[in-house]
């Protein structure tokens, strides 16, 4: 009769600590997004600012020239600024698949490790992200002048040596992917994903800490 009262506190335990869980991750979500949504929240953080595309972005870092060129550094705020003002709609789409685990997922979920549940994020989540962000976020290019601006620098930039050249000095393993003008928003919208996902993890981990020191205080 003791073993199962106390099997049963800790299964009662286990629920509201997946509970708390959902909890504090859903209010992550909203304050990640909160934050990415200000002005600079994409352009002066370092872990997410989206950078300039290949190859314009590498000729121009390889060559030093971005801080000569005001059209780089436009074209550089256009694109994090465009970020910035889509990224409020990913914070429902993140929230519903969120609210859809049933408890043994969230159980599972408070048990694994460190990102475990951006990841599910990412794959139930991040297309949806993604698709919703991109109309908005190709809308905003092109009305800002994004877009032709960029046209203009790979006119300049855009030539196969400069490419190789860039790639060979700042040790490029890889081919080279060039961006083109009608995939900018679309490579705006992955690097913003990518560094939305990237909050959300760190906000992740600050949460099971926060758990951990719950289990410290209650020990199941």
């Amino acid at each position: 009769m003791v073993n199962d009262m106390s099997l049963a506190a800790q299964a009662k335990f286990q629920q509201i600590l997946a509970n708390k869980f959902a909890q504090k991750l859903a209010a992550g979500i909203d304050l990640v997004v909160e934050q990415l949504t200000v002005e600079g929240g994409f352009l002066d953080d370092p872990l997410v600012r989206i950078l300039l595309p290949p190859p314009v972005g590498l000729v121009i870092d390889v060559a030093r020239d971005f801080n000569d060129n005001p059209q780089a550094a436009l074209l550089e705020t256009l694109m994090n600024r465009a970020a910035e003002n889509a990224i409020p709609v990913a914070g429902p789409i993140l929230k519903t698949v969120l609210a859809n685990m049933n408890a043994d997922t969230l159980q599972t979920l408070v048990n694994s490790p460190r990102s475990a549940a951006t990841d599910v994020l990412i794959a139930e989540g991040g297309e949806e992200v993604q698709q919703a962000l991109l109309p908005l976020v190709t809308q905003s290019l092109t009305e800002n002048g994004a877009i032709k601006i960029y046209s203009d620098l790979m006119q300049v930039y855009s030539n196969v040596d400069a490419v190789e050249n860039a790639a060979a000095n700042s040790n490029e393993q890889a081919a080279v992917e060039s961006v083109s003008q009608d995939a900018l928003g679309e490579y705006v919208v992955k690097q913003a994903v990518g560094g939305l996902f990237k909050k959300v993890a760190a906000k992740e981990l600050a949460v099971r800490e926060s758990l951990d020191d719950m289990v410290n205080i209650v020990p199941l």
